[in-house]
This record gives C-alpha cells, sequence and structure tokens, in this order.
C-alpha cells in the first residue's frame, strides 16, 4: 500500500524533548543526530517546560547548525517561536490552532524563503479523516504501541495506522513504541515514516541509532 508522498518530507522524525534540552551538551548531541540523518531527519523540538525565550535561542541555533545539513527542524505547538527562529515547520496537537488557521498566520506574516511544513498530531483514524484538506502537511498518528512516556494511554495499534492512510489527505506519520523492528511493517500498512524519541535517546548512541532506524526506512531506496 503506498502512501502519499510529500515532497521533501523525511521519513524519520526524532523528538527533542525538554529533558533532552536541559542535558549539558545537548547541542552537540543535537549536532550529532543532525550529522547521521541530514536530510532524510525532522528535529521536532517538544519542550513543554522549556521558557520560550530560551526554546527562541535554542530553535535559532539549531535552525543554523542544520541547515547546513539539510535538517527540517520542526517546533511543536509553538507557530510564533517556528516562525521567528526560522525553522522549517510547526507541529500542531489536538489543542492548537488547526492547520488552516495557522496557514492563516503564515500568510499574515508574509514569511520569506522556502516551503513552511504544517504538521498535526491526532489518535484515531477518524481525525485523520476529518482532516483531510486542511491544510496540513503530515498527520503524527499514535500512540500505535505501548510506551513508557504516556503509560496511561491505550495503544491503537497498526491496524489504526492502515486505517488512517486509507482516509488521510496527507502522509501519515506513526508515533509510540516504535523501534526499528516495527518499521517495515507500519510501512507495508501505507505509513510514510515515524517518530521516535526513547529510541534514539534512550541509549548511548543517538547517531547511531538514527542510522539504524534510516537503513529501515529507506531500505527500498
Amino acid at each position: 500500500m503506498a502512501s502519499p508522498q510529500g515532497p521533501g518530507l523525511p521519513r524519520l522524525h526524532v523528538v527533542v524533548g525538554d529533558e533532552i534540552l536541559a542535558a549539558p551538551g545537548f547541542a552537540d548531541r543535537l549536532g550529532g543526530v543532525a550529522g547521521a540523518g541530514g536530510s532524510r531527519l525532522a528535529l521536532h523540538l517538544r519542550a513543554r517546560s522549556t521558557a520560550p525565550a530560551r526554546l527562541f535561542a535554542v530553535a535559532s541555533r539549531l535552525v543554523g547548525r542544520a541547515r547546513a545539513r539539510g535538517t527540517l527542524v520542526v517546533v511543536n505547538d509553538r507557530l510564533d517561536v517556528a516562525l521567528g527562529a526560522g525553522a522549517g515547520g510547526v507541529q500542531l496537537r489536538e489543542d492548537s490552532l488547526g492547520p488552516a488557521e495557522a496557514r492563516a498566520v503564515l500568510d499574515a506574516a508574509a514569511r520569506p524563503g522556502g516551503r513552511f511544513f504544517v504538521g498535526r498530531s491526532i489518535h484515531s483514524p477518524k481525525q485523520a479523516g476529518a482532516l483531510a484538506g486542511s491544510g496540513a502537511d503530515w498527520l503524527v498518528l499514535g500512540s500505535v504501541y505501548a510506551t513508557s512516556s504516556h503509560p496511561e494511554g491505550r495503544p491503537i495499534g497498526p491496524g489504526a495506522v492502515a486505517a488512517a492512510v486509507s482516509v488521510a489527505g496527507a502522509p501519515v506519520l506513526a508515533i509510540g513504541g516504535i523501534g526499528p523492528g516495527e518499521v517495515p511493517g507500519l510501512l507495508s500498512l501505507g505509513a510514510h515514516g515515524v517518530v521516535a524519541k526513547s529510541g534514539v535517546w534512550g541509549g548511548g548512541d543517538p547517531p547511531g541509532a538514527v542510522t539504524r532506524y534510516l537503513e529501515v526506512l529507506y531500505a527500498e531506496d
């Protein structure tokens, strides 16, 4: 089953949380991950407790380092920070602006430069269908499997990925408990790619983890 392909849309998206940004040497760690992923990687700054001023400074610094490698930098929820820092996209939560509203802000801002991506987080195939034609460049669906970051959540299972792909008007990225071993099955269901967090940062070699994900995500290429 083929998924719709977004032009220039990486198959691997890696979440960068508050704990990563608070750790010593975080800039070098992010640089190493960007170096391993290059243009096949998107880094999502999902910093919910980091002060906006610091998030802006981190995003601006990361954009400068990532641009040379072709890595896409996405800021979760904070469209203002994403625009001000020159990031390549924003990831909207369920309670954020909708994709159409975000596009209206972008139009009003008359943002210069290349394409700006707008992603949306969802938790069911029904939401995927409701967002068809909304202006979202991708949909992040999950949690597909059990994950320690959301222990209270009930996994929706890989079947939900296939169901979402069948009604979505944008590429679907699966999130939640996904290691490299789960990737081939999700791609066969039509997922464009995956979103990882602990699978990259949970071990001692984040760049190596990125490489392992990319080997299976781009195996057919």
